[in-house]
């Protein structure tokens, strides 16, 4: 309870009527309006009782106490009764000010005296209900900060465990060898790659996210696109719904890179689909092409041709992010080119070398990722 009273003249109505602000609230401030409108215009849990004629007494300080006002839950006005400017005042401020609440003439019946009593009291126990819900959110807010400290420490660990126990995944397809690693970052989200294979076509999948939750729900949306005829197409489509959805009106989006590469085995063929900023590489023909942008607008790429004994390097958006973070003083195409007679697994472990030279904890800034690719010079392929 707060108390706007220069003059003492609501302080000695209330004690006159033997009127106790004890039985409603259990302490209160009595302010000069000066000083009223010097306090932080922070919102206040709070009643405020004015009297009107310390505010008539200031006109230089009106404007200002219309603005700290409003800052209380609400306001009742007192004067006298045969004060008809403070009566006037006051109506014309109540069209336009929602938190004026109450206006009293002083003295009055005991009949407004008991109504003045049941509106303090029910502002009492509003004023309650309030902070004990504000300790209830306080407590759960706590809670769940220590429930997603708790998850993301989780998270960094098996980021951790993950990078360890598999640091390289090799395949060979018809005559085509996928070689992948993957380092993981310090940030939010995740990347996460995954090599599906149907018929004479491979697909490989990399999903970037900031997110955790979106980065977990395409995983899962992948894995049921995965059990009937994979189609790149139908997939994203899907996958841009469920982020829009998990997304949704946030005013900060979680940004989102989805890219699959689709080769043809037998005509030895490569083309992409989706968005995102992963590069590749030709030790042959340098950096391809594949129209990928960073853009949230889904594309499908021409048909890149491989040579026999090509070798391309994939590198995921969280790769570039770093390289180009830790200012590495190579050029990417330049580093390849520079160790291109190294093996498939020479180079992956010299490129990782190079970012972990620049890192400044365990973890990279972003998870990262890459994929290597080796066309066999005597696989059967029509070209």
């Amino acid at each position: 309870m707060v108390l706007l009273d220069e003059r003492n003249f609501l302080g000695k109505q209330l004690e006159d009527q033997g009127f106790n602000i004890f039985d409603f609230y259990e302490g209160h401030q009595t302010f000069s309006l000066k000083t009223l409108c010097e306090l932080p215009l922070n919102r206040r849990a709070d009643v405020l009782l004015v009297d009107t004629q310390t505010i008539l007494n200031h006109p230089e300080l009106q404007e200002k106490f219309k603005v700290v006002l409003n800052t209380f839950l609400g306001v009742i006005f007192f004067h006298e009764q045969q004060n008809v400017t403070a009566q006037s005042w006051v109506q014309d401020q109540a069209a336009f000010l929602t938190k004026i609440i109450g206006e009293y003439s002083l003295p009055m019946p005991q009949l407004e005296w008991t109504m003045l009593s049941n509106q303090l009291q029910f502002l009492w126990n509003m004023l309650e209900d309030q902070k004990n819900l504000q300790k209830h959110i306080v407590k759960f807010s706590q809670e769940l900060d220590l429930a997603l400290q708790s998850a993301e420490s989780e998270m960094q660990k098996a980021k951790k465990i993950h990078e360890v126990l598999i640091p390289k995944r090799s395949d060979e397809i018809k005559g085509v060898t996928f070689l992948n690693k993957y380092a993981s970052g310090d940030g939010g989200g995740g990347e996460f790659y995954d090599l599906h294979h149907v018929g004479n076509k491979v697909f490989q999948i990399l999903i970037s996210s900031q997110s955790y939750l979106i980065s977990s729900s395409l995983i899962g949306l992948l894995n049921i696109h995965k059990q009937k005829d994979f189609q790149p197409e139908s997939f994203l489509q899907d996958a841009k719904a469920e982020i829009q959805t998990i997304n949704g009106a946030k005013k900060k989006k979680s940004e989102v890179e989805l890219v699959i590469l689709e080769m043809d085995t037998s005509h030895l063929t490569l083309k992409s689909h989706g968005w995102g900023k992963a590069e590749i590489y030709s030790q042959l023909k340098g950096k391809i092409d594949l129209g990928l942008s960073a853009s949230h607008e889904s594309s499908v790429s021409a048909p890149y041709q491989l040579a026999k004994g090509e070798k391309l390097v994939v590198f995921s958006p969280g790769f570039i992010f770093n390289w180009r973070e830790g200012r590495i003083k190579h050029e990417l195409y330049s580093f390849l080119k520079n160790h291109h007679q190294l093996t498939q697994t020479d180079l992956m472990m010299e490129i990782f070398l190079q970012l972990s030279l620049v890192k400044e904890t365990d973890f990279l800034s972003k998870d990262a990722t890459v994929v290597m690719m080796e066309v066999n010079r005597h696989g059967i392929h029509q070209i």
